[in-house]
């Protein structure tokens, strides 16, 4: 085979690999998560906000977050 008709192979063969490269990496980087991330804020809205708790208009924390402590020693 001559160095011409290997040049020819060569570009043959790495023009699909990087479309494919490409394309998959858009995929698996751009896409998929966004069409995850908008099917969890769409079915679980309240969490994937984190839950957060509102008291008089402002934002005081997360029901995600700690526990609830009554007994006094804890404080």
């Amino acid at each position: 085979m001559n160095t011409a008709a290997k040049a020819t192979t060569m570009k043959q063969q790495l023009r699909p690999a990087l479309v494919l490269l490409t394309a998959l990496s858009l995929i698996s980087g751009l896409l998929y998560p966004a069409l995850i991330a908008g099917i969890g804020q769409t079915l679980f809205a309240q969490q994937a906000g984190g839950s957060l708790i509102v008291r008089d208009g402002r934002v005081v924390g997360s029901a995600l977050v700690g526990q609830s402590f009554a007994d006094p020693k804890n404080f």
